[in-house]
């Protein structure tokens, strides 16, 4: 066989496995779950702002694992009052599913009137988390929401 030939066969293999991948990785991007498996916080006195940390569950529905290049996104109550932001960088979802935690630094003046309005007329906002997983290296976006209500959370408390 001549040079020409085995490089048009190892191109058409290359381009196989390629398109092999970027089918898993869209058949990832449709049917990838994501789901918060709790709330930390923290509070920080000598910055005076506290973190809001959500556990992000991602479940993989394919076999080989899926690398994630960053989840971005912000964190904003019913009002749209933005309580902050958060980036991950890099993270990795081995066959089955990962827990990610997500610090989200609560700071503004909007977020501040938004708890202390809460707080004082036993208004719990609905809480909004609006996220961006990015798959490829940013090729492949998936946008989303995840809306929860901390009024669940003082149902909770007063029942005990």
């Amino acid at each position: 066989m001549d040079t020409k030939k085995l490089l048009v066969v190892g191109g058409l293999g290359v381009g196989a496995y390629i398109v092999y991948k970027g089918l898993q990785l869209r058949q990832a991007a449709k049917d990838i779950s994501v789901y918060i498996q709790g709330v930390d916080f923290d509070i920080f006195k000598t910055q005076r702002n506290f973190r809001i940390i959500p556990k992000m569950v991602i479940v993989n529905p394919i076999a080989t694992s899926i690398k994630i290049s960053n989840i971005y996104g912000n964190l904003t109550d019913d009002s749209g009052n933005v309580f902050g932001y958060f980036q991950t960088g890099p993270v990795t979802v081995q066959s089955g599913s990962v827990a990610v935690k997500i610090p989200i630094v609560v700071n503004g003046v909007n977020s501040f009137l938004a708890i202390m309005d809460a707080v004082t007329n036993s208004k719990w906002p609905k809480l909004t988390i609006s996220y961006t997983i990015s798959l490829a290296g940013g090729i492949i976006p998936i946008k989303n929401k995840i809306t929860f209500d901390t009024g669940a959370f003082q149902k909770a408390i007063n029942y005990f």
